[in-house]
C-alpha cells in the first residue's frame, strides 16, 4: 500500500533485530507490550504487529488479531440477511505513537494500513469488519475514521474500554 501522504518510510512486520528499547507512548503497558511480548506473540501466531518507521526509527506500531464480533453488539442495517451469532473480523489489538512522533499522522496511517489488511483478508477468507476496544478518550477520533460504538458499548467491568466496530462493505469499501 503507497499512501503519498505518509509520514513513514516503511511498514513491515516487526522482526527481531529490531532495536525498540527508546519507544516511548507515554504507555508503559504499551511500551512494555512493543518491546517484550509483540515479537513473541507474532511468533506463535496470536498476532502481527506492524511497525512504522521514520528515518529508520521505530516511531508507531499496529497491531492485529483475528477476531469474532456478536452480532447482537451491530444494527440490522449493518448484517444485511446475516444470521450468525458472530462476524468474522479484523481487530486492531494495539496501536501506539512514540511521543518524538506524535501530531504527523502516523495513528492515521496505520489504522488506514488495517483496513487495508483487512480488506486483503477478506480477500481470501470472511471478513466484515474491522473492531477495536477504544479507550474513552480514542472513540472521536476512531469515530472520524467511520468506527461505531458496540450497540451493547456499556463499558464491561474490569475494562478501560468500549467496543467500537466499522463494517467493510461488499462493494469494497
Amino acid at each position: 500500500m503507497h499512501n503519498p501522504y505518509s509520514p513513514f518510510n516503511d511498514i513491515s512486520r516487526i522482526a527481531g533485530n529490531v532495536d525498540l528499547s527508546a519507544f516511548d507512548c507515554g504507555d508503559p503497558d504499551f511500551n512494555d507490550y512493543i518491546m517484550n511480548e509483540a515479537y513473541i506473540d507474532q511468533q506463535e501466531n496470536f498476532s502481527v504487529t506492524y511497525i512504522g518507521f521514520i528515518g529508520g526509527k521505530p516511531a508507531a506500531f499496529l497491531s492485529l488479531v483475528a477476531a469474532a464480533y456478536k452480532t447482537a453488539s451491530l444494527d440490522r442495517t449493518e448484517l444485511g440477511k446475516y444470521s450468525y451469532r458472530s462476524v468474522p473480523a479484523v481487530k486492531i489489538a494495539r496501536v501506539a505513537v512514540d511521543n518524538a512522533f506524535k501530531g504527523k499522522g502516523c495513528g492515521r496511517v496505520l489504522i488506514e494500513y488495517a483496513f487495508y489488511i483487512a480488506k486483503k483478508v477478506r480477500q481470501l477468507v470472511g471478513c466484515r469488519l474491522v473492531v477495536t476496544d477504544a479507550l474513552p478518550e480514542r472513540i472521536g477520533w476512531y469515530e472520524g475514521f467511520g468506527f461505531k460504538l458496540s450497540s451493547q458499548h456499556v463499558k464491561a467491568e474490569n475494562r478501560k474500554n468500549y467496543p467500537m466496530h466499522a463494517t467493510l462493505l461488499p462493494d469494497g469499501r
